[in-house]
């Protein structure tokens, strides 16, 4: 967000109006705008105070900048770098625009910076990745030969910036140019940068080459270590990539950056375990960095170690780090342990922000289950009066209450009142066709689903609803066929559609189809309606063991469903 950007100059005015450009920014804030700013010292400007002009067009940009109108800030800040030329006031230029990802203003400024200060690198090193991008090359590469003429020491791993979305041709230009830098200049970031290249167009074994002469010059060079493991694995050596990352991380143990990637490395191996540990280790030597208390808290809720979980989100919340997010975890804990009323006291901690509709809808729902409607309600509607702007999120709710205690009159009237300030509320649409099609108000319920898909043609669960309602009544097939491999071909895994697609495969006569649809759908989730359809689909088929078998052990998981009783006593009444 632009406002923390720009915050950072406000408490300094005063000093701007005493001390003129010498004191804007500070050197934290330009610190924190660009790391290599402070990498080469260059001559001190003397401090000169600004015109009345000047000033007032610096403080408009500043305030302009608080007020989130950045496109005011810069053109400001690019007017005064041109008339004053003070260097700190072309670097914010510079920064800023770079910042917003104006790319024409950021070659401008850096250009005009490089001018003022030219044994400073940092200006050549954004001119030319704005050069690269504009296809610009050897106008890109001549900043680099005088960068390097000077003495200056050039960030070659910044360059990569520009490379990422160039072409390969310009790729291969740059490779070109900087390996013939390699035969004079033995420097680990022009090795990674020469290395990254080589990956980027598939080379793996020649970027892992260079890679290692980075790391020969710089062995715990993070970005080379990672790179290269990335290169084993896009070899098809994952145990090999694994393996290195290990070792490497127990060799760095201080590289935080090392160990948080290898941890998620394990993470998406499906080793939540090690990964654990890994975090484990990295708090050890961190501990005051929250983040790595949230993934341990995180992992261990994912572990099923819920002392563990519980521990770490309550070491979260008295460090004052993600204390609205560990609230919410302890309180699903609690719930699932039984102890509703801690749970809804960790609910109620949470509050107004990102996190707050959330636990208030939870909260609502856990009322509801202790029986406590009016609470639940009041609840909602208190969260509602605090943050209007998620309303809707609420009314929803609300409704999926009623709905759930069998109101369904009231839940579709909430959801009218919903609907009569947000028409177009894709959400309150879909939920009231679906409790109009519990009341077997199929007409109302397509109304509601053909608005839905006149607002969003693509949405395949609204294709899917409507499709298999006609497909279910063995009505419209073939315009039931239409919507449901729409829904489908947007959404091919989904296990509600694949079981459409059998559905109305059955229906269309095609059994054999059916089946394998209903099959692959009853594999991927098994639930009560897919095992009914698989069943009987099953049974006309005449493989009648096979799906009295899938019915018994579906009703055994559900014993009050109704969906499966009527289907069973249809077909092969003396089971029930």
């Amino acid at each position: 967000m632009i406002y923390n950007h720009f915050s950072i100059i406000l408490p300094l005015i005063s000093a701007l109006i005493l001390g003129g450009c010498a004191s804007l920014g500070g050197e934290k804030a330009q610190q924190a705008q660009q790391p290599e700013a402070n990498a080469h010292k260059v001559a001190e400007t003397p401090t000169r105070p600004f015109t009345g002009d000047t000033l007032y067009d610096l403080l408009l940009a500043e305030f302009a900048g608080k007020r989130n109108r950045a496109d005011v800030a810069l053109g400001n800040y690019l007017k005064q770098a041109h008339e004053t030329r003070d260097p700190q006031v072309v670097e914010r230029a510079t920064f800023i625009a770079r910042y917003l990802g104006a790319h024409q203003a950021t070659l401008d400024a850096s250009m005009l910076w490089s001018e003022i200060e030219p044994a400073n690198p940092v200006p050549r090193e954004l001119a030319a990745i704005e050069l690269i991008r504009f296809g610009k090359l050897d106008d890109a590469m001549e900043q680099i030969d005088l960068l390097i003429a000077s003495d200056g020491r050039m960030n070659f791993e910044f360059l990569l910036q520009a490379t990422r979305s160039a072409n390969r041709e310009t790729r291969q230009q740059i490779l070109a140019k900087l390996q013939d830098y390699s035969k004079t200049i033995d420097d680990d970031k022009l090795w990674f940068a020469i290395g990254s290249l080589e990956a980027m167009d598939g080379n793996h074994k020649l970027a892992i080459k260079d890679f290692d002469r980075a790391l020969n010059t710089t062995p715990n060079y993070s970005g080379a270590i990672l790179a290269r493991a990335q290169s084993l694995i896009a070899l098809n050596r994952l145990d090999e990539a694994m393996s290195y990352l290990s070792k490497q991380t127990e060799k760095f143990p201080e590289n935080k950056r090392l160990g948080i990637v290898y941890a998620r490395y394990l993470m998406q191996q499906g080793q939540l375990e090690a990964a654990q540990q890994q975090f484990f280790n990295l708090s050890q030597n961190f501990p005051n960095d929250g983040d790595l208390v949230l993934s341990l808290a995180l992992l261990s809720w994912e572990n099923k170690r819920q002392d563990e979980a519980k521990d770490y989100f309550r070491q979260l919340l008295e460090m004052g780090h993600r204390v609205d997010e560990s609230n919410i975890y302890l309180a699903r804990i609690a719930v699932s342990e039984k102890q509703l009323d801690e749970a809804g006291k960790y609910f109620q901690q949470v509050r107004i922000g990102p996190h707050y509709a959330v636990a208030q809808i939870q909260l609502a729902l856990l009322w509801q289950q202790t029986g406590d409607l009016q609470k639940a309600f009041d609840t909602l509607d208190q969260a509602a009066d605090s943050m209007p702007k998620e309303r809707d999120q609420f009314i929803l709710a609300k409704s999926e209450i009623l709905a759930n205690d069998q109101q369904l009159e009231e839940a579709i009237e909430e959801l009218d009142r919903g609907l009569s300030s947000s028409p177009d509320n894709t959400n309150m649409l879909y939920a009231r066709a679906m409790m109009k099609e519990q009341q077997e108000d199929f007409e109302g319920m397509e109304a509601d689903l053909r608005q839905v898909l006149e607002l969003q043609p693509d949405n395949s669960a609204a294709l899917n609803a409507l499709g298999y309602t006609f497909a279910n009544r063995n009505r419209r097939l073939s315009e039931a066929w239409e919507l449901i491999e729409r829904a489908y071909t947007l959404n091919p895994e989904d296990p509600a559609i694949i079981d459409s697609m059998g559905w109305i495969k059955y229906r269309m006569g095609e059994t054999q189809v059916a089946l394998d649809y209903l099959r692959k759908a009853y594999e991927a989730f098994e639930d009560q309606e897919i095992a009914a359809h698989l069943g009987e689909v099953l049974w006309v088929s005449g493989e009648r063991e096979e799906a009295a078998i899938i019915w018994r052990n579906a009703l055994e998981k559900n014993p009050n469903s109704q969906v499966l009783k009527d289907v069973i006593e249809r077909f092969n009444p003396k089971s029930l």
